[in-house]
């Protein structure tokens, strides 16, 4: 921790986070060691190398310059163990783990691999071993700090993405994404990243819900994704009615948002959490196409009636739905929703929409 960001460690930090009922998460880049770093030091013969030659030192956002590291060697098990140290030391319960690729060592001095093998053989070796050394550390934290959480960043090309992952950690699967590019956006030369995935409203949405398809086989807990707090209320209560669906991740300019807009999220997410156990283990009702009028999410527990349907529409319209489940009596509704339950205590909704938007009704809320 850096002693003149943070002179008291993290202690002040986690003491405000403990007031507000947060929790501490850090982000990492597993394979890489700073120049200075006891790591380094400490497992210089773990620095990647390719075709005989060490790999340099490169930049790294926020601190120096660092040495990109091989997880196929004891360096793995030196990292699991820090992120433990750091989870008893001040309470970290979230690991982000980011910069992960699965390519780039034929040294013949780890665990991939001697001189035995073939350079070809090693670097296969190194790649086949990337996503078990990830399971493994991943376990051995989850083992040592019971309830931890770890997320890998795969929005980047060549990461190591295998679905063995999610047998310990999550997927941090949509933020800039690796494919922004293919997108016909405008360009604006007063921000660094000009893509749809950094602007508000619906066309974000649009791509981070394609995913909840894997819904039915992959929960989608397990597909952590960034939706966009900003301004206007039209667009965050796009962005609520998506996260609520599972994904359960928010990113952005949080202190920019209008009172109004903290309003407005954070009686939806109080709304949100009094159901999302039962949502989680829901199986997903899907009508509509995303991005079609309307698209329709139910996620209501057979167990309990509770649970949550959300309503999308990019146009003007009336739409009528009945729930495939039962629904507990207790409800919230959005503007725009008129319903009733029915003898086999099936909700009946008619929606109206007078502008483009998004709309939620909570089953199970007190």
């Amino acid at each position: 921790v850096s002693s003149k960001r943070f002179p008291d460690g993290l202690k002040r930090v986690k003491d405000r986070l403990d007031r507000y009922g947060m929790k501490l998460g850090l982000w990492f880049g597993p394979a890489s060691a700073a120049v200075s770093s006891r790591a380094l030091q400490e497992h210089r013969d773990c620095i990647v190398s390719w075709h005989g030659v060490e790999g340099k030192p490169h930049p790294i956002w926020g601190t120096e310059a660092s040495y990109r590291m091989c997880l196929a060697s004891r360096y793995a098990d030196s990292f699991a163990e820090r992120l433990i140290q750091l989870s008893k030391e001040v309470g970290v319960t979230y690991f982000k783990w980011d910069a992960l690729g699965q390519y780039g060592c034929d040294s013949p001095r780890h665990e991939h691999g001697d001189q035995t093998n073939t350079p070809e053989e090693r670097a296969q070796s190194y790649a086949f071993q990337m996503l078990q050394q990830m399971i493994r550390m991943a376990d051995r934290i989850a083992a040592a700090c019971p309830g931890a959480i770890v997320d890998f960043d795969v929005t980047e090309a060549g990461r190591a993405v295998g679905l063995g992952f999610l047998s310990a950690g999550r997927f941090f699967l949509i933020n800039n994404g690796p494919y922004y590019a293919s997108y016909d956006v405008p360009r604006n030369p007063g921000r660094q990243n000009s893509n749809l995935f950094f602007y508000p409203g619906a066309a974000r949405t649009w791509i981070c819900r394609s995913p909840l398809a894997y819904d039915k086989w992959i929960p989608s807990i397990l597909f952590l994704t960034h939706y966009f707090p900003d301004d206007p209320r039209s667009s965050q209560e796009i962005s609520l009615a998506s996260l609520i669906l599972g994904q359960n991740g928010i990113w952005g300019d949080l202190p920019g948002v209008s009172a109004s807009g903290v309003r407005l999220i954070g009686e939806t997410l109080a709304r949100y959490k009094q159901v999302w156990n039962d949502m989680a283990e829901a199986d997903p009702v899907v009508v509509g196409e995303v991005s079609g009028s309307p698209e329709i999410h139910e996620k209501i527990s057979t167990k309990t009636g509770r649970g949550a349907v959300a309503i999308f529409a990019p146009s003007r319209g009336k739409y009528s739905y009945v729930t495939s489940r039962a629904v507990s009596p207790r409800h919230w509704a959005s503007e725009g929703i008129e319903h009733h339950i029915d003898g086999q205590r099936r909700a009946r909704l008619e929606i109206t929409f007078d502008k483009p938007g998004a709309k939620i009704v909570f089953f199970g809320v007190g």
